[in-house]
């Protein structure tokens, strides 16, 4: 049985080719934390890649944990994201931020971004 928070290899972004098609023409949300871009794609799920480096986060550590952070985050939103391949970028603000402030920004993000479709009304 699959468990529906699991992230599986089908909900990342793993080539080079696609981040750069996200960066390139995706719609762009940030804050002093994260930048996020969202660019929708035709699979009818959301996937995430991440860009966490050393110069904006720190070590290994402080790297792995905002990861851990943002894994889950996407997690829990992937049911109401639509289609949309979303690329989260670090900003220095992260590195010492609470875990609830990282989690606040990645929603609103994440919402801001690629908002939910809104769904029609049943002809009556």
């Amino acid at each position: 049985m699959i468990h529906p928070y699991q992230f599986r290899p089908c909900h990342r972004l793993r080539s080079a080719a696609d981040f750069e098609r996200v960066y390139r023409t995706g719609k762009r949300a940030g804050d002093a934390l994260f930048a996020v871009n969202a660019l929708a794609n035709e699979l009818g799920f959301a996937r995430l890649g991440m860009s966490v480096s050393t110069r904006t986060v720190g070590n290994a550590v402080r790297r792995n944990r905002v990861r851990r952070i943002i894994r889950e985050v996407f997690r829990e939103c992937r049911g109401r994201l639509p289609g949309v391949d979303l690329v989260v970028t670090s900003r220095p603000g992260a590195r010492d931020a609470p875990r609830p402030a990282i989690v606040t920004s990645l929603e609103r993000l994440f919402d801001r971004a690629a908002p939910a479709p809104i769904p029609e009304a049943p002809a009556p």
